[in-house]
């Protein structure tokens, strides 16, 4: 669907590049998590995707057209970088303007269901001017979705949404990458809620692609060895869903079968291996880590 071709940035004046020989791709239907520390390039990729920057070199093609080649090459494109709204527009109003500007005034009936996704139905009739943050980030979330688009940029799209609208947005997300194989790129440091959504996250370090790699499905439990025991007999043990690190620790997902889980809790509790065990809350983390 979008192929990024050695794309590079440098903003004038600047004596470096914001994005330095970016390449990647983003097939039908897949939910690509972009990641990387604050100042690492990340929204201008996103910007350079969403033509509201142009690069200093390289290309970007969607269905094999340069996106910079005409007008309305995006228009299937659901996007929310920066929150984009008529602050002095009501909420409703805004989401009406947006799809008659685009022709798709018969996706009025799209409106009630997505301020609801958003948890901003009950604000429909108010005006942005006066929201919170997360309120913003929400209307803008709205306006990206409610064209059913064929290929969604989301920066920080869970901000402002509490645990069950996360939940909610999460779900939608999925249901649409299924049902619709809609695309999407979603940039967020909620780690535990990308991990919750994405097939495959991109990793952006000081403007360069420093990583790609597909998502881990299961959450893994973490058993801490005991200092100085002999780990032996854990080593016939060891296979994709069991593994051990240089730091003395076992690694369980929690998608090993039953007779795994059985064999490597019953060693590990008859050879007194067991210093204590912790759930490990995602695995985005050890990205930034290791960065």
């Amino acid at each position: 669907m979008l192929k990024v071709e050695k794309i590079s940035k440098k903003f004038s004046g600047n004596d470096f590049y914001s994005l330095k020989d970016v390449s990647m791709e983003i097939e039908k239907g897949e939910i690509v998590g972009l990641i990387g520390k604050n100042g690492a390039g990340k929204s201008t990729l996103m910007k350079l995707m969403a033509k509201s920057l142009k690069p200093t070199s390289g290309a970007i093609t969607y269905k094999k057209e340069d996106i910079n080649s005409r007008d309305n090459v995006l228009d299937d494109f659901g996007i929310m970088i920066d929150p984009v709204f008529y602050p002095e527009m009501s909420v409703i109003d805004n989401l009406k303007f947006y799809l008659k500007l685009h022709g798709k005034q018969d996706l009025y009936s799209n409106i009630e269901s997505t301020l609801k996704i958003v948890e901003l139905w009950d604000a429909r009739n108010r005006k942005p001017k006066g929201f919170s943050f997360g309120m913003k980030q929400r209307t803008a979330l709205a306006i990206a979705m409610v064209a059913e688009p064929d290929f969604l940029i989301l920066d920080e799209p869970f901000v402002g949404l509490d645990p069950i609208g996360v939940q909610k947005l999460i779900d939608i997300l999925k249901k649409w990458s299924s049902e619709r194989q809609i695309s999407m790129l979603i940039s967020s440091h909620q780690l535990g809620e990308l991990e919750a959504l994405c097939d495959r996250y991109i990793y952006i370090d000081a403007g360069q692609l420093a990583d790609s790699f597909l998502g881990q499905e299961a959450q893994s439990v973490v058993v801490h060895l005991t200092e100085g025991a002999d780990l032996e007999p854990l080593q016939a043990l060891l296979s994709e869903s069991v593994k051990l690190n240089n730091n003395q620790q076992l690694e369980i997902s929690t998608a090993a079968d039953k007779e795994t889980l059985n064999t490597v809790w019953s060693n590990l509790g008859n050879c007194r291996l067991i210093e204590s065990i912790e759930i490990k809350e995602n695995h985005l983390k050890d990205v930034f880590m290791k960065g």
